[in-house]
């Protein structure tokens, strides 16, 4: 495996703490495994400290626990030469190489799609791993050691060659994983943050296994320790894309970086007893105070730049929606008073209108009354237009008054029906009226605004099915004591997008205005705000666009009537 002190070529058998051994040449071996032990638990809890629930933090942290068994493990190795001690940690140091191997495996998948590999990739894992559980206190594993000539070599088994091939194996698993999720569509905008952990995670892992790589190739055991070095260099990486990518405050990981930088520095002086070892700690404590503490500072002080801003923006944000109450209501007032304006003249359009076509003023050719009646209709949706924007104003500025009474729905919307069907074969559709209403069909609510509202949903039916039929259907639910009234139609239909966002303000469907450009987006606003101050619902379906549309609105469902009352 290495040589010893070639001075003496004689074996201790005896350690302190098993990796403290004079048959360890040098500091070097404890410099290369203690120093990146120190880093990782350093790293990996200070990331613990700021965000344990983040299973990519909790991932490092585990490669560091194991990467600390690995090290301390091989130290022991380096060290004894105590035949016990030297087999039971050759047994166990592959366990720990290889979870760092499926340890790192897994950091790359949380830190990428967070979440773990599939349930059929884990149980891929598991039946490669058995082997390993199998075989490795067998002489498949470790066959002896030749001691001659001052050196020792270990007489490897077959199972070192195939833990050798898993951890290729899960190399490359990763490598390909993360050029997979490069390329996908979900996960494109983050190419450069998964290229740097799939590089930076094969990275570490190589620098973790160029001792085995050059000790094989050279038969150099101490050169492979260099890349021990490596190892911090490349989990710092992981760290530094942790927090970039995972919302972690840098300059908490900073302060809580130096205040455990300083505490081990200033602990690690008490078991100091030589001055000069002293001075070294002192300086490095005092260079690590003046890095670290001139960022927070300048953090801090960013900071309070930052919330003078905030402050000020604040105020001005706190007068502008001043004024722009201010702005709204006298946008209210103004809707309000032009609608009247407006009302007043076009009353006197639409009676002169009925009055022509009734013959009052005798009788007008045929020509005439086609455009007669096109100024009627032009007069009767623009009144209702001009309603929805006084109701708009009303419901905004909380002017809206409800006159509420018992009322059998039912009856009230066959009247309608029946109001509106000369109007609807005018058009050349077909109004039907349906009832599967078994109970006393009675509400409580504003009569007028619930004629209105069913007026607008047939309306709106009229306006967008330039085909086909329209059908008022009223129907009750004695256990959940409701009673609705379902409008549907053969008309233009809406896209899932279009029913979430059709009760707001001037929302219409994508392919109404293909159909109708009279709309102005107000109606179901309006129906809805109407429906739900009288204690109902309302919603709306469609199969899609092209496949008609239905609205639904419910009212509460009551037995015994009562007065009326006003809100």
């Amino acid at each position: 495996m290495h040589n010893f002190n070639p001075q003496y070529c004689e074996w201790d058998t005896t350690s302190t703490f098993l990796i403290f051994s004079d048959n360890v040449f040098g500091n070097f071996i404890y410099y290369s495994h203690l120093l990146p032990i120190a880093c990782l638990l350093f790293l990996s809890g200070v990331l613990v400290w700021q965000s344990y629930k983040d299973p990519a933090v909790r991932t490092l942290l585990f490669i560091s626990l194991a990467f600390t068994a690995w090290s301390l493990s091989d130290l022991v190795l380096w060290a004894t030469a105590n035949p016990s001690h030297t087999m039971f940690f050759w047994s166990i140091i592959i366990h720990f190489e290889l979870l760092i191997y499926i340890g790192s495996l897994y950091f790359v998948y949380y830190f990428i799609s967070k979440k773990p590999p599939s349930q059929r990739a884990e149980l891929l894992i598991f039946i490669a791993y058995i082997p390993i559980l199998l075989f490795a206190h067998t002489s498949y594993n470790l066959q002896g050691f030749d001691y001659t000539n001052c050196w020792r070599e270990a007489l490897e088994g077959k199972l070192l060659a195939y833990v050798y091939f898993m951890e290729l194996v899960i190399a490359v698993w990763i490598l390909a994983y993360g050029i997979y999720q490069m390329r996908s569509e979900v996960a494109r905008h983050r190419t450069k943050e998964i290229l740097l952990v799939t590089l930076g995670t094969v990275a570490f892992l190589t620098s973790f296994s160029l001792g085995n790589i050059i000790g094989t190739l050279e038969i150099d055991w101490e050169l492979g320790q260099y890349g021990l070095f490596g190892v911090p260099v490349f989990v710092s990486l992981l760290t530094f894309l942790i927090i970039r990518y995972r919302s972690i405050s840098t300059k908490l990981f900073m302060a809580q970086g130096l205040v455990g930088g300083i505490f081990v520095l200033i602990i690690s002086i008490l078991f100091v007893r030589e001055i000069e070892n002293v001075r070294i700690i002192t300086s490095t404590t005092a260079i690590l105070v003046l890095l670290l503490g001139y960022y927070l500072i300048k953090s801090v002080n960013q900071e309070i730049i930052q919330r003078r801003k905030v402050e000020e923006l604040a105020g001005r944000l706190e007068k502008a929606n001043a004024r722009l109450k201010i702005l709204d209501k006298m946008k209210s007032e103004f809707v309000s008073i032009a609608s009247h304006q407006l009302r007043s003249p076009l009353t006197s359009i639409r009676g002169y209108a009925s009055m022509l076509l009734e013959g009052s003023f005798g009788k007008i050719p045929a020509k005439v009354v086609d455009a007669v009646e096109h100024i009627q209709d032009s007069g009767r949706y623009m009144a209702l237009s001009i309603e929805d924007y006084l109701n708009v104003s009303r419901i905004e500025a909380g002017n809206m008054r409800y006159e509420y009474s018992d009322f059998n729905l039912r009856e009230e919307a066959e009247k309608l029906v029946e109001e509106l069907r000369p109007m609807v074969l005018k058009k050349g559709l077909k109004l039907k009226s349906e009832s599967a209403c078994s109970s006393g069909c009675t509400v409580r609510a504003d009569i007028g605004k619930t004629r209105q509202v069913i007026q607008n949903l047939i309306d709106n039916a009229l306006k967008y099915a330039p085909k086909g039929s329209i059908t008022v259907s009223t129907f009750d639910d004695k256990k959940k004591k409701t009673i609705s009234i379902r409008i549907s139609d053969t008309g233009v239909g809406m896209s899932a997008e279009t029913i979430q966002d059709i009760f707001d303000k001037f929302i219409r469907a994508r392919n109404a205005n293909a159909i109708n450009v009279t709309g102005t987006g107000l109606g179901l606003f309006v129906a809805k705000k109407m429906i739900e101050e009288m204690g109902g619902r309302i919603w709306a379906e469609s199969e899609g666009e092209g496949k008609g549309s239905v609205f639904t609105m419910e009212f509460p469902l009551i037995t015994k009537s009562g007065g009326g009352k006003k809100k």
